[in-house]
């Protein structure tokens, strides 16, 4: 057990300073156990559709596990590696797919509606879009 203590450790301790690149990783994790979620059932994602939750269908759900899975593994390479311009940029664009898709499921297709479910990923996606578009030049070194 030691000895994964020390590499989980050892990895961390390549972590950039700041509160930047720990919230990156607690958003992963976040779309990781989404993605879980999303693969063994729709229940909540249902409740982020709730003007539509019949849209929500078992493709569709592992569709978006996918998807979310996918960013989260792009935000955790980003935690990492903030200091490359590509990789910053990366973890933008990020949260800009998933605002998108979420303004647009709210305002165009009107799939959701302003309740707890739906604006937890809204308030993550526009919080960390504010954040991230703050604080780049402290961040960024290599262009």
């Amino acid at each position: 057990m030691e000895a994964y203590y020390s590499q989980f450790t050892e990895v961390f301790s390549t972590l950039p300073e700041g509160y930047l690149p720990k919230w990156l990783l607690f958003t992963s994790a976040l779309g990781i156990f989404n993605s879980i979620q999303n693969f063994c059932t729709s229940s909540l994602t249902k409740r982020v559709y709730a003007n539509k939750p019949e849209e929500v269908t078992p493709l569709s759900g592992r569709l978006f596990a996918t998807w979310t899975w996918s960013v989260s593994m792009i935000r955790i390479y980003a935690a990492f590696h903030l200091q490359h311009k590509f990789m910053y940029d990366l973890g933008i664009w990020t949260y800009v797919i998933a605002l998108t898709h979420y303004a647009g499921e709210l305002l165009v297709f009107r799939g959701c509606k302003l309740n707890g479910p739906f604006m937890s990923p809204l308030f993550v996606a526009v919080t960390s879009l504010i954040w991230l578009t703050q604080v780049k030049d402290s961040y960024v070194k290599f262009y």
